[in-house]
């Protein structure tokens, strides 16, 4: 069988860098807005294996804002419309479970760092620690860094490593590895833009980066995540 070669890619999203506000992606598949221009689309389907599907949430095509997944399973906000919820399920099957949090503050792919190993939460969602765990299937911990209550926000992460914030400092950085069980390093995207999460999409081998991610940038983040 022919095993495709890792691959990554810089690129914009509806004109933008923001690739991982609008698209998420795990190891078991990519979501994408259903108005992503077919070129484009074209192209990320060669950067992954795995399958694309299309999605809105409340018709808004902000995909990597409103979910956070890993293989297990992906955690989506109570305003999902009962006909995309449908499409969804239809679309990554019985396997992968999908949860519905009932939280105020919903923009899950902003407020949880996760991958198949681990998970840290805001404490915006403390109250949903339990159910996070039981969703994603993998340990939790309620855990802010670098002064910033958005973990998943300042953050981006694989099963083979973990870049943060540079204000991260290195008891943070050492307890964010522990809770992730993988390598956990610095960086920015975007030319300096802290906010790694919207600034790509990855998963264990391959990524879509912002088209403003310099050099020094790209090598950092694709040593640590193994791409």
């Amino acid at each position: 069988m022919e095993i495709k070669s890792l691959s990554i890619l810089k690129a914009q999203v509806f004109g933008n860098n923001l690739i991982g506000v609008y698209l998420a992606a795990n190891n078991s598949y990519v979501l994408y807005p259903h108005l992503l221009l077919k070129p484009i689309l074209k192209k990320f389907k060669s950067v992954f294996n795995e399958p694309l599907f299309p999605l809105t949430i409340n018709n808004s095509n902000l995909l990597g804002i409103y979910t956070a997944s890993n293989k297990y399973g992906i955690i989506v906000p109570n305003i999902i419309k009962e006909d995309e919820f449908n499409v969804l399920k239809s679309n990554i099957g019985e396997s992968t479970q999908i949860g519905i949090l009932n939280s105020l503050d919903n923009a899950f792919g902003n407020l949880i760092l996760c991958n198949d190993k681990g998970a840290i939460i805001s404490s915006f969602l403390k109250d949903y620690r339990k159910q996070i765990e039981d969703i994603l299937n993998i340990e939790t911990e309620v855990f802010e860094f670098a002064g910033s209550s958005l973990p998943g926000s300042i953050s981006i992460a694989n099963n083979n490593g973990c870049l943060v914030h540079p204000l991260a400092n290195d008891d943070e950085i050492e307890k964010i590895s522990s809770i992730l069980k993988v390598e956990t390093d610095v960086s920015t995207i975007n030319r300096g833009i802290p906010y790694l999460s919207a600034g790509a999409i990855v998963n264990d081998k391959s990524g879509i980066f912002g088209m403003d991610s310099t050099g020094p940038e790209l090598m950092r983040l694709t040593s640590v995540l193994g791409l």
